[in-house]
């Protein structure tokens, strides 16, 4: 999928806005296009907003989408060192301040970590969480099959580090995409224009490396919590985080899984049409409940 080329747009009768929210030091770019439920997107690691570009014009009507370039991201600052509690405080302030305090919560990859993170520690204002594919590799030590899993890719996000160190962002964000995220063919999925969009973002990545608490997910108090949760999975993707997210579906029973199959790491980029479908069906699934 060439990203560069836009899905068809929402209807006319869609608000569509824009601005800058100052939170935590930081600014952040924000995007909606307005209706009445709103839903957050929380992007993943190197990206920004416009990866849910082909996502947005294909949900019902009725749907406010509010995407934002996370913190250190494109058209979002980041002063000094940014960690995920900040990521996930940015959240909460863009759900309070854009959609009037209340929202469903989209996230994909990293950005799936922080939406988690906030139904755990914030989940007043969190609906529901639809999340793919979140990269818990903790959850793998131990576990015999996804213990030689974790350790690779330990091994090639240490190297992804040093690239960014070294100042060879692009060479950084191809072993990140082949080897880590999204498979041989992940060029399919970028087009010119968004490389270099990744590429410019690598700092931030190098940020999350050295969190120590980047994977800090209070489990316990997502089971004990109201916040209804779905995960999606590709049949395609990386074997590490689909077998992350079976062990979260264990540790998670009232979760849904829903699988998206040929879709790897980014269905929102191989597979819109099945990804919003997937999340009108949660979001309908939570609206009953």
């Amino acid at each position: 999928m060439d990203l560069a080329t836009r899905a068809t747009p929402p209807p006319a009768t869609t608000i569509h806005r824009s601005g800058r929210l100052r939170t935590g030091g930081a600014e952040l770019s924000w995007h909606t296009a307005q209706a009445t439920t709103p839903v957050v997107f929380v992007h993943g690691s190197f990206d920004d907003h416009t990866s849910w570009d082909g996502v947005v014009p294909l949900l019902p009507p009725g749907v406010t989408a509010v995407r934002y370039d996370r913190r250190g991201h494109s058209g979002s600052s980041a002063p000094g060192r940014t960690v995920i509690h900040e990521h996930v405080d940015d959240l909460v302030a863009v759900i309070n301040e854009l959609t009037g305090g209340s929202a469903h919560v989209v996230g994909h990859s990293y950005g799936a970590l922080v939406a988690l993170m906030a139904a755990a520690r914030h989940p007043e204002p969190v609906r529901s969480v639809l999340v793919h594919e979140p990269p818990v590799f903790p959850l793998l030590a131990g576990d015999p099959v996804g213990e030689p899993m974790r350790e690779a890719a330990r091994a090639h996000v240490g190297t992804v580090a040093a690239y960014i160190e070294a100042g060879r962002a692009e060479d950084a964000v191809a072993l990140f995409a082949e080897k880590v995220a999204f498979g041989e063919h992940w060029r399919e999925l970028f087009a010119g224009p968004q490389r270099a969009m990744l590429a410019a973002n690598a700092r931030t990545f190098l940020e999350q490396f050295r969190d120590p608490d980047h994977y800090a997910l209070d489990l316990a108090a997502l089971a004990a919590g109201p916040v209804p949760i779905t995960f999606t999975v590709g049949t395609d993707g990386p074997p590490a985080v689909r077998r992350i997210t079976g062990i979260l579906a264990e540790r998670l029973p009232a979760a849904t899984v829903h699988t998206i199959v040929g879709a790897g790491h980014a269905p929102h980029l191989s597979h819109p049409a099945e990804f919003a479908a997937a999340l009108t069906r949660h979001l309908d699934r939570t609206r009953r409940a």
